[in-house]
């Protein structure tokens, strides 16, 4: 049988694959699921059973960067705050909403907070259907609980004394669970979330990260406004009633504490391309105008650097080829 030669670049992404998969405890068909590839092929990639091309390979390592967790964290003003609301609220072991439009970096520099300290454990809710019990399993899993395999499921109860217990174990540390894409969350997670939050209270910080929206949906269901007030130049948030009655989702929105993230400007584009290496003011400027978030910026400097383009040197007609 004829040996099939792949390329250092797919090797290179299989091995990541596999470490991730081991890591995460995924699955093929998940991983097919994530990539929108299908399972075949995710078979064929992780078996050496077919040559890829290059631009199959970046769309599939592309489709896992959020998982791989080795984008490069780009020191911006929105990537400082997010970092002291995560450091701030990992010391204090409170209950935090951390909100902003799509592209300033939250996924990012929140997985990247997990990585670089001590018990601290990113978890991300990426479909609908995760329930209540499949979520504190993928919490148990980030957290290396170790469960009784011989059980055929894990109840909701089950998983709950194990995490508590954990938490109990690691409080000297200060653990914080970070809850990305809360916006795809149903509206019963948040009661849930401030169960868990009882249960480990003073123990355990949890910052939940979301789009703007989420901080309008908690106030929806829960019959509060949040709106902005000044101090000494900073804005704050604090919910308001816009209703006379409680209801189970009130008690969870009071005890969590809002911050909304920036979006990004002008200046903050032309830092991000200094960052980078281009200096031409002419690029700067032709970013500035097409780049309305970190993320579209992000990939647009990875497509430039897999074309061989000198960041350093990149040209006006380059970057419109980007």
């Amino acid at each position: 049988m004829t040996q099939i030669q792949i390329s250092a670049k797919q090797a290179s992404l299989r091995d990541k694959l596999k470490s991730l998969m081991e890591k995460k405890s995924l699955k093929p068909a998940e991983i097919a699921r994530i990539t929108g590839r299908s399972e075949g092929t995710i078979s064929e990639l992780l078996r050496d059973k077919k040559t890829f091309s290059d631009k199959l390979l970046n769309v599939i390592y592309d489709s896992l960067s959020d998982y791989m967790g080795e984008d490069e964290l780009v020191y911006t003003r929105q990537m400082n705050k997010m970092w002291n609301v995560a450091t701030s609220g990992k010391k204090m072991g409170d209950m935090r909403l951390v909100v902003g439009n799509t592209g300033v970096g939250k996924s990012i520099v929140f997985k990247k907070f997990a990585e670089e300290n001590e018990s601290c454990y990113y978890v991300k809710i990426d479909r609908k259907e995760m329930t209540w019990n499949r979520f504190l399993l993928q919490v148990a899993t980030e957290m290396s609980v170790k469960l009784d395999r011989k059980r055929i499921r894990f109840s909701t109860s089950y998983l709950m004394d194990k995490i508590i217990a954990m938490v109990e174990e690691k409080a000297d540390s200060n653990p914080l669970i970070i809850v990305d894409e809360s916006e795809v969350a149903r509206n019963s997670f948040f009661k849930d979330m401030k169960n868990l939050r009882t249960a480990t209270e003073g123990l355990l910080g949890i910052v939940i990260v979301g789009i703007t929206g989420v901080m309008n949906r908690i106030g929806k269901i829960s019959g509060l406004e949040c709106r902005t007030y000044e101090n000494n130049g900073v804005f704050n948030y604090k919910w308001y009633p816009t209703r006379e009655n409680n209801n189970i989702y009130t008690t969870f929105a009071r005890r969590i504490s809002v911050f909304r993230i920036d979006n990004i400007s002008t200046d903050d584009i032309i830092e991000f391309c200094a960052s980078k290496g281009i200096t031409n003011i002419n690029v700067q400027k032709l970013a500035a105008n097409r780049w309305w978030n970190y993320d579209e910026a992000d990939k647009s400097v990875k497509r430039a650097e897999r074309m061989g383009i000198d960041l350093s040197r990149i040209t006006p007609e380059e970057f419109e080829l980007l």
